[in-house]
């Protein structure tokens, strides 16, 4: 392969990168920013700069005139579309940091004119015509209305930067100012990258087509990462989460999706060329080079996430690592029952007992938790019989007479860290050994024990924690959310409020389903709302009587005039409220 053919594929793979690229950049913004006016916007501009990447992957290697030129037409619809979203993505802009000024009328006709753009180049040579290669490029010929749209294509991008830059000084704070300047940096990337340039002069004859190749290489390099920095900037406006768990998310998708399809991309090129230089057979080495690819990718970024951690939190990091081992530590219910049975076995195997069960003391109450049986032992207490365990004597037990003869049973306590709170009991199928036991398995029972008492005297500090911490919640989201609209909103997230969240409706039908009481009532964030603040003030500050006149107004301003009727049409929605909630 000679360095023409090198510089082509490698910028076939490029233009297969920045396409896919821009592919997985929508499919973030759709599942993480889907709300977002700006995130919405600049998912369309991806889509323009999507559709002129996927004909040009199309377009290679084809010789065929009339072929291309279809594809080259088809491609027109990204760039006569790529203004409107630029005028929808600065609107978007200005609305998130002040308000929107620009004409009603700016947004219909500039979609207008993109359709009529389209048409013309589909059904007419007024904007091009006829398609022609021009040092192994083809590109079609611009007609008498290219170089108007061209300029009203520079003037709208031109217009968007100064617009982005003017947004950029009324934010208020230095992280939105430098996401600001990350996404001017950024800004011109869906230009440069769907623009049809070589409308403008051609391809000279004098120069090389290693020159246009190289031309080519660096400007999609260029354009995947302003697009990249686009998109990092934009993933922050209106998001409701932390920024460190944004860059992290953002990052770790770039590289296990895009990067490793370049990565892919490159490894299968890599096969082809030596399937050829080996005489192998099409598609054998270069379907291997792509499986490998792709799981040593994943496998590199698994491999990375120390080093991400370390460059994405930086000043945070001993607090992120805190957490992160906090999650991987916490027991679960299932972790806990799958340590207890391993626990029982152990004692099984130790006391050469064929069987036993273990028993979870909560709230006062005795509650069978284990059974560990083998094969051809039957049964021989049922979990109900153990709420008959004579608990007086087993909580006198001591730890020198640890074991308690019951129902052909020992059972031994389970007792928390400091040897004084009973946890549980552990029953084992009398085993064939005599006592007293020998020092080794008594010391090896006294460990399994103090294993068995540790994780659950931790499981239940782990129920303090989660309790104390669950009222949080809704507190914690509110200040993210009131950071977001801060962070870019200025003045206009002082007028932040609780019914604007997407989940008011459903704080609403939990306080309906527990009008009479019921945490769904009394810890509902509705609580907070000025207007049951000012209710509650005629019943003694009680927040939840307040909560419940406001409920119980609201639906009586439904109801409709005259005298009711159970079956009308108009009385239906008045009733389910009044009858089912408010009268049960």
């Amino acid at each position: 392969m000679d360095l023409l053919h090198f510089l082509i594929r490698v910028n076939e793979i490029l233009t297969a990168g920045v396409s896919a690229t821009a592919f997985a950049l929508v499919l973030y913004l759709f599942f993480y920013n889907h709300e977002s006016r700006v995130a919405r916007a600049f998912s369309w501009l991806l889509g323009c700069v999507i559709i002129v990447y996927l004909m040009d992957l199309l377009l290679t290697d084809i010789r065929e005139a009339e072929r291309a030129e279809q594809l080259l037409r088809l491609q027109w619809i990204g760039i006569a579309f790529t203004p409107p979203f630029y005028i929808e993505f600065v609107r978007s802009i200005r609305l998130s940091v002040q308000e929107d000024r620009l004409s009603s009328w700016l947004r219909p006709v500039s979609f207008l004119l993109s359709a009529v753009i389209t048409f013309l180049v589909m059904y007419t040579d007024w904007v091009v015509y006829d398609g022609m290669f021009s040092a192994g490029a083809p590109h079609l010929r611009p007609g008498p209305l290219f170089y108007p749209f061209a300029l009203f294509f520079a003037f709208i991008a031109l217009w968007g930067l100064r617009e982005t830059l003017i947004a950029r000084r009324r934010c208020y704070t230095r992280a939105a100012r430098r996401r600001m300047a990350y996404l001017l940096i950024g800004f011109v990337a869906p230009a440069l990258g769907v623009f049809p340039y070589l409308l403008l002069s051609g391809w000279s004859v004098g120069w090389s087509e290693m020159l246009l190749r190289t031309f080519l290489i660096v400007g999609n390099i260029a354009v995947a990462v302003m697009l990249v920095f686009m998109a990092y900037s934009v993933a922050f406006i209106g998001a409701l989460t932390p920024e460190r768990v944004i860059k992290h998310r953002l990052v770790r998708f770039l590289l296990r999706g895009p990067v490793s399809a370049i990565v892919a991309l490159i490894a299968f090129g890599i096969g082809l060329t030596l399937e050829r230089a080996l005489g192998l057979g099409p598609y054998t080495l270069s379907f291997v080079s792509l499986a490998a690819a792709v799981i040593i990718a994943q496998l590199g970024v698994e491999l990375s996430k120390p080093l991400l951690d370390l460059a994405l939190y930086r000043e945070t990091q001993p607090e992120v690592v805190q957490v992160q081992e906090l999650s991987q530590r916490l027991l679960t219910t299932t972790d806990l029952h799958q340590f207890l049975e391993n626990v029982l076995a152990a004692l099984c195997e130790l006391l050469h007992s064929e069987g036993g069960f273990i028993a979870i003391l909560e709230n006062g109450e005795l509650r069978w938790e284990i059974w560990a049986i083998s094969e051809w032992q039957d049964m021989r207490i049922s979990p109900d019989a153990i709420a008959e365990l004579p608990f007086s004597e087993v909580a006198k037990a001591q730890r020198q007479d640890r074991f308690i003869f019951w129902n052909g049973y020992w059972v031994m306590t389970i007792r928390d860290k400091a040897g004084q709170q009973l946890l549980g009991l552990i029953g084992i199928h009398a085993p064939d050994i005599p006592l007293p036991l020998d020092p080794d398995q008594e010391e090896m029972l006294e460990q399994l024990l103090l294993q068995a008492g540790a994780a659950l005297e931790d499981r239940r500090l782990q129920h303090v924690v989660f309790e104390a911490f669950s009222p949080l919640l809704s507190e914690l989201q509110d200040i993210q959310r009131r950071g977001s609209m801060l962070r870019y909103g200025g003045e206009s997230a002082v007028g932040f409020a609780l019914v604007k969240s997407p989940e008011f409706p459903q704080w609403v039908h939990n306080a309906l389903s527990h009008y009479w009481g019921g945490p769904r009532l009394t810890e509902n964030p509705l609580l907070d709302l000025e207007v049951v603040k000012r209710a509650a003030v005629e019943y003694d500050g009680n927040t939840v009587k307040g909560l419940r006149a406001v409920l119980s107004q609201a639906i009586e301003q439904l109801r409709p005039d005259g005298e009711r009727k159970l079956t009308a049409p108009e009385w239906l929605l008045y009733n389910i409220l009044e009858m089912k909630f408010l009268r049960g």
